[in-house]
């Protein structure tokens, strides 16, 4: 297959502008405790969400009907 006029086969291959001291070198990170929300978290957000989507549907279904006041 035909190469394009725009394809080019020119690369640069140069050393970075900037070197970085040796404390800025990669740094791991210690385990964490736990890494998922515990049970009691996970209810409480599952209720808090059906609040919310409870609260929602009460206000689209009743929204319509509140008089405007003019």
């Amino acid at each position: 297959m035909a190469r394009s006029q725009a394809q080019s086969d020119f690369s640069v291959a140069r050393a970075p502008e900037v070197r970085l001291p040796a404390v800025a070198a990669p740094v791991a990170l210690p385990a964490a405790d736990r890494s998922e929300a515990s049970a009691l978290a996970t209810r409480w957000i599952l209720r808090l969400t059906a609040v919310v989507l409870a609260a929602l549907a009460v206000l689209c279904a009743v929204g319509p009907h509140i008089p405007s006041g003019e």
